[in-house]
């Protein structure tokens, strides 16, 4: 495929460490769409105000304007430092399979398999943090999970993926090293926006892939209003509840870690 014909990268803005990282994993194909979690607008503007009042009590207190606005600069920069961590949460979809986790400094993603999914799992849920409420018992990784603005959630069950470095992987395209014991595992990806792009670039990269999805965001979509009673489950997130059953979870605990 040309550079001419090659369909462009959608979502939000490819930044450099997505870049490097995908690159050290050519197996798992291009980049096709990225879907961040930066804060929500209200949760800047929350912040914002929240500083603003902590610098207003500094000044009450010292009647100093440099002394005020040396505090001000201090709690803007850890602030920022804050923020910037609770929103690295990326999840990257190529063509074989997703990055997915943390693109802060000094952290990276996992790498998670399109041969490895259950399929059938994906589901779009409204508060996400809940889901892992109404699945006593399972295992669950939850990118997200600590943004307090992040509440819709995309959410599927594949096995334990492995940190993205390029030493996992041998000769063969296997991860044989740097694996975590297999175990299938709830994956989540919250975000404030709306989960539609994600669904749709999901179901367009496993069509691409041969898998017969063919209209999985008219399933998918629109998301789920989820209580978070595990009573609950099997009314509102089935596709979750069979994914942990035989032969759902069977089919996640025989893949293995293998790029084709």
């Amino acid at each position: 495929m040309s550079a001419a014909t090659t369909p462009s990268i959608t979502g939000d803005r490819l930044t450099r460490k997505v870049r490097r990282i995908a690159a050290e994993l050519p197996e798992l194909g291009r980049i096709r769409h990225v879907e961040a979690n930066p804060p929500s607008p209200k949760a800047w503007w929350i912040t914002a105000g929240f500083l603003l009042l902590c610098t207003a009590g500094v000044f009450s207190d010292s009647r100093s304007v440099s002394g005020a606005l040396a505090v001000l600069a201090a709690w803007v920069m850890l602030t920022w430092i804050i923020m910037a961590y609770l929103g690295g949460e990326k999840v990257v979809v190529l063509d074989r399979g997703l990055l997915i986790g943390s693109f802060a400094p000094f952290l990276r993603p996992h790498v998670v398999l399109f041969s490895q999914f259950e399929i059938g799992s994906i589901t779009a849920v409204r508060p996400g943090w809940r889901v892992g409420r109404m699945l006593p018992g399972r295992g669950m990784l939850a990118t997200g999970r600590t943004a307090v603005w992040a509440w819709n959630g995309v959410a599927f069950v594949a096995p334990l993926g492995p940190v993205a470095r390029r030493k996992w992987v041998d000769a063969s395209g296997f991860f044989t090293a740097g694996v975590e014991p297999r175990m299938a595992v709830l994956w989540w990806f919250g975000t404030w926006r709306q989960p539609d792009r994600l669904v749709l670039a999901l179901e367009s990269a496993l069509v691409d892939q041969g898998y017969p999805v063919a209209g999985l965001s008219q399933h998918v979509l629109p998301m789920v209003p989820i209580s978070g009673n595990p009573a609950d489950a099997q009314a509102q997130i089935p596709r979750l509840v069979a994914a942990f059953q035989p032969p759902g979870i069977r089919r996640c605990l025989e893949t293995l870690y293998e790029l084709d």
